[in-house]
């Protein structure tokens, strides 16, 4: 009789479980058909360009925004800002639609881009000198970019001066340092003490500043593919906290060179800085 009772008691349970699970269901089902969002027809043959909301000094805290802006306004491409925190298909950030397709990774879509409007903004340069910018552009994405958000989101912790930048929760801040923290440790550079992180950008940035020198450009008189990428890093200098040492270096104009350039590339491609994106 026990038994029995408790064989019951299991199939009463059992069916309170799935019944739960399938009102759960029809619940979600129900909610996609009314209240889903439809999917937003965009232009054929326009970009969009899909990146996190802008701040109000400059087009992106992010300079992988920065150097696609950058790109396909040196290359007169037309693209349609959208604002929002939706990562692609690849969850990453920025990323482009067109003509209903999703594309991911900057330099993905930069490739993608140049074989879609047969845009080459390095046909200039020689094998050897693209080859250089290459390893400039590598050195600024791959190396010096970790120094930068380990001390905006991890080392500068704490600084309210991130409120001129962005409005950002408490929540938001612990969110990015958290996962900045993680990145970086298994990059690497996260495992790096601060003085550490200083020196290796401090290294980047001298190597920057000595290789621009007094040209106009990364390679030269004339802008490159690659200039995109390191203007879109070296704007990242005058976007961060007050307790930086980046922000510093800024101060003290520690690399006048990239002063010079970051100047001429804002002011070229990026007439009305603050307003644009």
């Amino acid at each position: 009789m026990a038994a029995e009772i408790s064989w019951s008691c299991t199939e009463i349970f059992g069916t309170f479980v799935g019944s739960g699970i399938l009102l759960l269901v029809v619940a979600k089902l129900v909610c996609r058909f009314f209240f889903a969002e439809k999917p937003t027809e965009y232009p054929k043959g326009v970009v969009i360009f899909c990146q996190v909301p802008k701040t109000p000094v400059a087009p992106n805290l992010c300079p992988f925004a920065v150097k696609l802006g950058t790109y396909m306004r040196m290359a007169n491409i037309p693209y349609q800002n959208v604002y929002s925190m939706k990562l692609s298909p690849k969850r990453k950030t920025p990323w482009i639609i067109y003509n209903g397709q999703a594309y991911s990774d900057s330099q993905f879509i930069i490739e993608f881009l140049n074989k879609e409007f047969n845009v080459d903004l390095s046909k200039h340069l020689t094998a050897k000198e693209k080859a250089i910018a290459h390893s400039m552009r590598k050195m600024t994405e791959e190396s010096l970019y970790w120094t930068f958000i380990m001390n905006r989101w991890v080392q500068s912790y704490g600084d309210p001066t991130i409120s001129r930048l962005a409005t950002l929760s408490g929540l938001d801040l612990w969110k990015l340092k958290m996962a900045t923290s993680v990145m970086s440790y298994f990059q690497g550079y996260g495992r790096h003490t601060e003085e550490e992180v200083e020196r290796i950008s401090r290294q980047d940035l001298q190597a920057l500043n000595d290789h621009i020198g007094d040209k106009p450009y990364l390679m030269g008189d004339k802008p490159c593919e690659e200039d995109c990428a390191v203007f879109g890093m070296i704007a990242m200098m005058w976007l961060m906290r007050e307790s930086s040492f980046i922000t510093k270096m800024v101060k003290e104009n520690t690399y006048p060179n990239l002063t010079i350039y970051y100047e001429k590339m804002k002011n070229e491609f990026w007439p009305i800085y603050e307003e644009q994106s």
